[in-house]
């Protein structure tokens, strides 16, 4: 019943099910409430994991979304983890630069998820920056060029 709206924010989903693109099920953008996609999402989602799949979704960048869309991706993953038979199979990766999020979207919706522990499992991973000898070595390995071209590129 939600996939339909769906299609208009993921335009494959008809290539998954056969029959989803109908013209006259579909509710326009207009149409569709933010409560409506967060169901739509969290149902689909749950579909998929109910069908013994394992699903990662990753969102970079996260310190720069906008308070809908980050209140969205915050309640879809509060709606999953309440699916207690299938949540562990579906593994969440945010990714963001943690000295940008002060007096941000996301540092509200961050401590909102850190408050939903009940429901969800959160893990806090800081990475050190990259060398420039670190980028120049992936390059090398992944391009197959000596040192003395990748030098530059890093």
């Amino acid at each position: 019943d939600t996939l339909p709206s769906l299609v208009d924010f993921l335009p494959s989903l008809p290539l998954l099910f056969d029959g989803l693109y109908d013209e006259t099920s579909r509710q326009t953008k207009a149409e569709v409430t933010e409560f409506q996609l967060i169901y739509s999402i969290s149902k689909f989602i749950q579909s998929l994991l109910e069908s013994d799949r394992l699903i990662m979704i990753c969102c970079d960048d996260l310190q720069w979304g906008d308070k809908t869309a980050l209140s969205i991706v915050s309640e879809v993953l509060v709606n999953i983890g309440s699916f207690k038979h299938v949540c562990s199979r579906c593994l969440f990766v945010g990714m963001f630069r943690h000295e940008e999020i002060d007096d941000t979207p996301f540092a509200i919706q961050y401590s909102y998820l850190q408050m939903m522990t009940n429901n969800i499992n959160t893990a806090e991973m800081k990475l050190s920056n990259l060398s420039k000898k670190d980028i120049g070595d992936m390059l090398m390995a992944e391009l197959g060029l000596p040192w003395r071209f990748v030098t530059l590129l890093g």
